[in-house]
């Protein structure tokens, strides 16, 4: 891993997706860290509102550079929309993780608005890991899958693989059946799911299938039940218009579940 993001809002959520990307660049040597911060856009002429929080934006991200003298730490600001500049940012220095804080939220704002990890998890084409309490230590030794285990899931689930493989993880295979209509029948998850056990090797793999009223409340039973270092689930093949009407996974488990979750998307190969 050669260069990961950080988008700080200098909470001390944030300071928890900072320190974990410490944590990485320590284990990974070599590792570049991207602190961004975004600042309101200009509206045409300095003001010393604008001038004086400019400066302590600096002020905080040099605390924050300091803080580790012995890794590669640069440090922005932006101006424009976060989603689209975080893309930008990613595309631009070649970026192969965000780390992010989350405070969760819920309630009609957790669908229609949403926090800024949301927005991201939601708008760029990145591998995010999103955190709701300082990561001691990146030692990831029980992992979950969570999936339906389609074919065209095939390459996040190899993306994830080589994201946990310096971690020598017993990996879980999770899919959960809410008791419903489009639930598939059991024989034909379990025969999905022991070809992505194969695609798992060499790694220890297990296959589970998990029933519970929703996919979310069912991931994270699971995880609890089983002390899971963390949760990973793809959010490439997303449709705005079925998250409106039926909500994200993706988005309720970085919401409300307390184990560290990896949200894994990633921009086309040309």
């Amino acid at each position: 891993m050669k260069n990961i993001l950080v988008p700080t809002d200098f909470s001390a959520f944030a300071k928890y997706a900072f320190d974990a990307a410490v944590l990485f660049a320590k284990r990974f040597n070599g590792c570049r860290i991207h602190l961004l911060h975004q600042l309101p856009p200009p509206t045409g002429e300095a003001t010393p509102k604008n001038q004086q929080a400019e400066e302590n934006a600096l002020v905080l991200l040099s605390n924050l550079k300091n803080q580790q003298p012995d890794l590669d730490i640069r440090t922005n600001i932006i101006r424009e929309p976060l989603t689209k500049s975080i893309q930008e940012f990613v595309e631009r220095h070649g970026i192969e993780l965000i780390i992010m804080g989350s405070h969760g939220s819920s309630g009609a704002n957790e669908l229609f608005i949403g926090s800024n990890t949301q927005k991201v998890v939601r708008g760029v084409r990145c591998p995010v890991l999103v955190l709701k309490q300082p990561l001691e230590n990146i030692k990831f030794d029980r992992v979950i899958y969570a999936s339906n285990f389609h074919q065209d899931d095939t390459d996040a689930f190899l993306k994830f693989k080589a994201f946990v493989a310096p971690f020598i993880p017993e990996i879980h295979l999770v899919e959960v059946h809410t008791s419903s209509l489009f639930d598939p029948p059991y024989f034909l998850s379990k025969e999905s799911m022991e070809r992505f056990q194969k695609l798992a090797e060499p790694f220890e793999c297990e296959a589970h299938i998990q029933r519970d009223f929703s996919i979310e409340k069912g991931i994270r039973a699971f995880a609890e039940s089983l002390n899971a270092d963390l949760i990973a689930i793809s959010n490439h093949n997303r449709h705005p218009v079925k998250r409106i009407f039926s909500g994200s996974n993706v988005e309720a488990l970085v919401n409300h579940a307390n184990t560290p979750v990896l949200s894994i998307d990633y921009q086309k190969e040309s």
